[in-house]
């Protein structure tokens, strides 16, 4: 669909951390916008609306657990969003939120995050990868990628009955942006960086676009057992990014700036 002329969608395009969720919410606070569309299944939006009504958001979390929308512990699947989801709540924010992830390929996510962690742990047990399951649990991962598309047709029709349109997305922005700049204004924020890929985010990567032998996988699997076993079980997934960010981009004038006011 084509959106008329003079209605824009801003992209933030954010990290996959709590920490960068905490720098939109600031941001956010600092633009005019009327839609806000956050990167949620749509079987949230509902919840989504009470909230930002005057529900308590450790009623919103039971009504999530109540109706099984997301899996357990569903705190876990919310904190990235916390900050996001409560800086609506503030004095004077007056805005129409939109939660526009496909619940299927959510759905699908979820699914596969566990299965990522028990095959993590089951390699890291055995020290052997199963090249076999990784590449059929990818492969599933990658076959919700095509859904971009219909959650950018979904975000398009929505803006179209506003002006100033926000929306938050992870990585997955970039393919949003592609999509979304063709029918109407768009500009793009990024934030949260520096930020290094994880194995298994480069992994991913390469599988989708076709390029991971089955020696490339076994390099990067054993890469992120080895990220989970020494960074993010002595401190957490948090921190572990944080570290291996400062450690495989320590030339960036960023990190190189953090580690002089950490007195490093």
């Amino acid at each position: 669909m084509v959106v008329s002329p003079g209605k824009e969608l801003g992209l933030i395009i954010k990290s996959p951390t709590v920490a960068s969720s905490v720098e939109a919410a600031t941001y956010l606070k600092s633009q005019k916008f009327e839609s806000l569309f956050l990167n949620l299944p749509r079987s949230l939006d509902e919840l989504v609306a009470e909230y930002v009504m005057g529900m308590r958001y450790e009623d919103l979390v039971e009504e999530v657990r109540k109706r099984k929308l997301l899996p357990e512990p569903v705190e876990s699947w919310l904190r990235e969003h916390e900050p996001l989801l409560k800086n609506l709540r503030e004095e004077g924010v007056e805005v129409c939120t939109f939660c526009y992830r496909d619940d299927k390929a959510f759905e699908v996510e979820t699914k596969n995050a566990i299965e990522t962690a028990l095959l993590v742990l089951r390699d890291s047990i055995t020290e052997k990868v199963s090249v076999d399951r990784w590449l059929k649990l990818l492969a599933s991962q990658a076959r919700t990628a095509n859904l971009t598309r219909q959650e950018a047709d979904y975000i398009l029709d929505e803006s179209s009955n506003y002006n100033k349109n926000i929306c938050i997305a992870s990585f997955e922005g970039r393919e949003l942006k592609r999509y979304l700049e063709q029918e109407m204004e768009t500009w793009v924020k990024c934030i949260g960086l520096p930020y290094h890929f994880t194995p298994l985010d480069i992994l991913r990567r390469e599988v989708l676009l076709g390029k991971a032998s089955e020696e490339r996988i076994r390099q990067l699997v054993k890469e992120h057992v080895k990220f989970i076993r020494e960074m993010v079980v002595p401190k957490d997934l948090e921190t572990a990014i944080f570290e291996w960010t400062k450690r495989r981009l320590y030339w960036h004038p960023s990190i190189f700036t953090k580690k002089e006011s950490e007195g490093l």
